[in-house]
């Protein structure tokens, strides 16, 4: 899976690279597994990532790593190169009025709110206790800041403009000299939802490198479950020139296949 997702996307499997900040726009239900992806080529590589788990809970991707060969546990608590924010808890603790979490889940209740300095800050807390861990690869650059799912968010009360201050300061936080990190967001996709589409316009104008993920136009296949269109993008402090790829994708409890739009059998 590492290997073929590498190749596709020109990332380097044993050096990933700083100052890029990537999203992933799922319109098929099926583009989680590239989250999974960037988490498992983190780890094999000893980057320090701090993940804001807003979809699901930490119990799911450690379920998901183990079967790619990789402990988040171990990541975890001895490693201590992973930080998982429960955010799908802590979201949860910001409705339930019997609450033991309320103090924890304060900001994220905020930035329903409308209030992104807090939720910022306690990310920025996460991502300064990674960067002071001596990393044993010494080609290895600032932590990775994963964020899964952010339409989420918008479920949970929170307008377009108030993400779009998050990743804002996400950014910030990442691209200082002090972090000299990446971005990693991941967003499910609605053509009806007029709000997701106005964060994903956004934050296609600020990536460098977009992944869109859909369901084949010729409709549903069991041997091929999607297909996705990469666009590699000039940013300020990576200029390069734009560029983009298709190909289609057939996913199994393991592994994923890639091959060029039209070449699988099952749409011929």
């Amino acid at each position: 899976m590492l290997a073929q997702i590498c190749q596709f996307l020109a990332v380097d499997s044993s050096y990933f690279p700083q100052n890029e900040h990537i999203i992933i726009g799922d319109r098929s239900n099926e583009g989680c597994f590239l989250v999974h992806y960037f988490l498992n080529l983190c780890e094999k590589q000893n980057r320090p990532v701090c993940v804001i788990g807003l979809s699901q809970s930490f119990h799911h991707y450690n379920t998901v790593a183990h079967k790619l060969g990789t402990n988040l546990l171990s990541a975890c608590d001895e490693n201590k190169n992973l930080h998982f924010i429960e955010g799908l808890k802590l979201l949860g603790g910001c409705f339930d009025v019997v609450s033991t979490d309320s103090d924890i889940s304060k900001p994220f209740l905020e930035f329903v709110n409308g209030i992104s300095t807090p939720l910022l800050q306690y990310i920025q807390s996460s991502v300064d206790k990674l960067t002071q861990i001596e990393c044993p690869v010494d080609n290895v650059h600032g932590p990775v800041v994963i964020v899964d799912d952010l339409s989420v968010l918008l479920t949970a009360g929170a307008s377009a403009k108030d993400i779009i201050l998050l990743l804002n300061g996400l950014r910030r936080i990442v691209s200082s000299q002090k972090v000299k990190g990446s971005l990693i967001t991941f967003s499910s996709l609605e053509k009806e939802d007029e709000e997701i589409e106005e964060v994903w316009a956004y934050m296609s104008h600020i990536s460098t490198l977009k992944i869109e993920v859909s369901a084949l136009s010729s409709g549903f296949c069991k041997d091929v479950h999607g297909q996705m269109k990469i666009e590699w993008q000039d940013s300020c402090t990576k200029p390069r020139k734009s560029n983009s790829k298709h190909t289609q994708f057939k996913l199994s409890d393991k592994s994923v296949d890639l091959f060029a739009s039209g070449m699988s059998a099952a749409v011929l």
